[in-house]
């Protein structure tokens, strides 16, 4: 777990540091809670307005023992009343990739091409040479992404369309590159 602290100083200058990185064994919300409580112990923070998690439910919990704890030493702000802040990143992303799943097929073939593609040294030399024989001068090469997150599944798919002729072109020279297409289907033909 990372613990990262937003303090605005007595002259109203915003600060942002991490401040820990815990490692938890299991993720208990008590065990969060404990954890949180006791790294905003060792730096003395004293007026905490709010703590910002994800949407798992055991983080539910770790705020719950946060809450309880920071009322009985009167640390926070308000009576904890906004201490749970739930991440607006995180909540984007669920959004987001419910909303792909429409078009995972599609994301799962052009994933399985790029992959192909990045492989191995030989394989991406191969796509070089497809890709500068349908003139894409582009310095940048296909991007795999991380399948977690939303936004690199995007630069995959935009960097994928660049390079979508050196696919077809990598279809026609590349026969292992073609039996690669028929086990997850041909992105290019959708």
């Amino acid at each position: 777990m990372c613990l990262t602290a937003h303090i605005i100083d007595d002259t109203w200058k915003l600060h942002k540091m991490i401040i820990n990185f815990y490692p938890i064994a299991y993720h208990s919300g008590e065990l969060i809670g404990r954890a949180v409580e006791k790294c905003l112990l060792e730096w003395g923070l004293k007026r905490i307005l709010t703590v910002m998690v994800d949407n798992a439910s055991s983080n539910d919990l770790a705020i719950k023992y946060l809450k309880q704890n920071f009322n009985l030493w009167d640390v926070s702000v308000l009576d904890a009343k906004l201490l749970h802040m739930r991440c607006a990143a995180h909540i984007l992303n669920l959004v987001v990739k419910d909303g792909l799943k429409d078009v995972d097929d599609s994301i799962m073939k052009v994933r399985a091409v790029v992959k192909y593609v990045r492989s191995s040294p030989a394989r991406l030399q191969k796509f070089r040479s497809c890709a500068e024989e349908k003139n894409i001068n582009n310095k940048s090469l296909v991007y795999l992404d991380i399948e977690t997150g939303w936004s690199s599944t995007y630069s995959m798919l935009k960097g994928a369309l660049v390079f979508r002729r050196a696919f077809k072109n990598m279809k026609t020279k590349c026969i292992p590159y073609t039996k690669e297409l028929r086990k997850v289907g041909d992105p290019l033909d959708d």
